[in-house]
């Protein structure tokens, strides 16, 4: 969900950017977190509706237990996405055309998923590799996510995952209101 959610958020800005739409935005009366804002809820509804078929298919059709909170899920999953929305709007923010855009989501999306820690434990990295995972979104992810399927994952052993996506959001979001 990730990958869509950084792809509609990203490309959202360079289109108008490209269009010249995006200064006829910036004359309206809304300000820069209304903008935001705007920019913000259709990545979020994709990223949820999205992410909560995956959890569905996973446990009706593949049999996957899960065992946790779904209200925990559904917060993890909207500070998850969020901190994805907040990359995807700096990189368009940076971007000036959907090109760069989709080409700096992807640039960002392949070592993100290298160092998450999906495929090669986090603990075998290189030391500089295991700094550079503390922000990665999608490290935090996948721990809280399989704490949820596997184990019944309690709040205060999801706190320490769920604090680092939300400072990740709140920078990005106010790195791209601030470019």
């Amino acid at each position: 969900s990730i990958v869509a959610t950084m792809l509609i958020t990203a490309l959202s800005l360079a289109r108008e950017r490209e269009l010249g739409t995006f200064e006829q935005l910036l004359v309206t009366p809304l300000r820069p977190t209304e903008i935001l804002i705007g920019k913000t809820v259709p990545g979020l509804v994709v990223g949820f509706v999205e992410a909560n078929l995956i959890l569905i298919v996973a446990v009706a059709w593949f049999g996957v237990p899960f065992v946790g909170q779904l209200a925990l899920m559904h917060l993890a999953l909207l500070l998850f996405l969020l901190s994805a929305i907040g990359i995807g709007l700096a990189i368009s923010a940076v971007a000036q055309t959907q090109q760069q855009a989709i080409l700096g989501v992807f640039l960002f999306l392949a070592p993100a998923i290298v160092l998450s820690g999906f495929a090669t434990p986090i603990a075998n990295m290189p030391q500089w590799c295991q700094w550079l995972t503390l922000i990665n979104p999608i490290r935090y992810m996948l721990v809280l996510s399989r704490g949820l399927f596997l184990r019944d994952l309690a709040f205060a052993d999801a706190w320490p995952e769920l604090w680092p996506m939300t400072v990740i959001g709140l920078v990005t979001m106010a790195f791209a209101t601030w470019l």
